[in-house]
């Protein structure tokens, strides 16, 4: 079967969804929008309404932000079959790995139950974990004991070994991330023709930008060892393979680790001196990615991922920009807090 005609339906889902991600230059406006202006912004990014919960500071905001995301990723998932929907499903269930970690952080805190269900986000049909069995479990152990008869089985067993060795949450939640997204680049290399290599190389700009914060925290923010650094590590990589990032956590600071980091990461992050600002510019770069991958291409099963990358990018930034406005902030203050360059905002907003 050709691409065009395995993806044909998927090609045009994703045209017409894409047509809501805003633009820079839109969302910049947002900043300086009136009310009505606002409204039609939101609107036309499929958001409409998003002004009054943020504004009335709603309760279930973080669910009114991730249900846009989830109706696009149901979108999406009827038009696929096989391996390429099990691995956007997974991907989606990234964000039931929150779920996850809120019950065992519960869990390990002695938080009533209650109170751990209030912060649990629903995600639709993509909704695999047993809640309420693993709220009744008497301890952390049990609880990922319990994982094991769950599609999280390969990461419960993970974590119950680090869990059982360390007890410590840190370790714990390391441990999820580290087994999810090792999940998720060898599903990503068992799509075949149609975008596979597009593929790749987006979730695997998604990977690098991982594992290079996840090094740089555990070896200077948190002074592990380049031994314990390297083995929280993903064992994956794209344009910094497994073997670049155990020479990379040997380094003692971190103007030597991105001294050392091969191109074309290297002009990405180069002259920057805090994490943060590293993080920031390395998802800047998954999201130019993104973007080419969903101009550049068609029919495949990586302009999907790119859209549902971008839109996830888009509900962000607006959330930021709307928050940031009902604070009263200082346009330029929500301009930086969104990576905005000020010459690109304009009084004709």
């Amino acid at each position: 079967m050709s691409a065009a005609a395995e993806f044909g339906y998927l090609h045009a889902r994703v045209s017409v969804l894409a047509e809501r991600l805003l633009a820079p230059q839109r969302l910049y406006d947002l900043i300086l929008a009136g009310p009505d202006e606002e409204a039609a912004l939101l609107a036309a990014a499929g958001l409409g309404g998003l002004e009054r919960e943020v504004l009335n500071n709603s309760p279930v905001l973080d669910q009114v932000l991730i249900s846009g995301l989830i109706q696009d990723a149901e979108v999406l998932s009827h038009a696929l079959t096989g391996t390429a929907r099990d691995l956007l499903i997974y991907w989606i269930r990234r964000i039931e790995l929150g779920n996850l970690k809120a019950i065992i952080r519960g869990k390990m805190s002695g938080m009533p139950n209650d109170e751990v269900r209030q912060r649990l986000l629903d995600i639709g049909q993509f909704s695999t974990l047993p809640v309420e069995d693993l709220l009744g479990t008497e301890d952390p152990a049990e609880l990922l004991r319990r994982l094991e008869v769950t599609p999280y089985a390969d990461i419960a067993r993970q974590a119950r070994r680090v869990y059982e060795e360390h007890q410590q949450l840190f370790a714990l939640d390391a441990a999820v991330d580290r087994r999810y997204f090792s999940g998720l680049t060898k599903r990503a290399k068992s799509v075949g023709p149609g975008g596979g290599e597009q593929l790749r190389a987006l979730i695997g700009s998604v990977i690098d930008r991982l594992n290079l914060s996840w090094l740089l925290r555990y070896r200077f923010a948190y002074q592990l060892s380049p031994a314990e650094s390297y083995y929280l590590l993903i064992p994956a990589g794209f344009h910094i393979s497994s073997a670049q990032f155990r020479e990379l956590a040997q380094l003692n600071s971190v103007a030597e680790v991105l001294d050392q980091i091969p191109a074309p990461l290297h002009g990405v992050v180069e002259g920057l001196t805090t994490i943060t600002a590293i993080d920031r510019a390395l998802e800047r770069e998954t999201w130019r990615v993104a973007t080419l991958t969903l101009q550049r291409t068609a029919f495949n099963l990586a302009r999907a991922f790119a859209y549902l990358i971008l839109r996830e990018r888009d509900i962000n930034l607006i959330y930021a920009v709307l928050l940031g406005k009902r604070l009263h902030l200082d346009p330029a203050l929500i301009r930086e807090s969104i990576g905005a360059p000020t010459t690109t905002v304009t009084a004709a907003a």
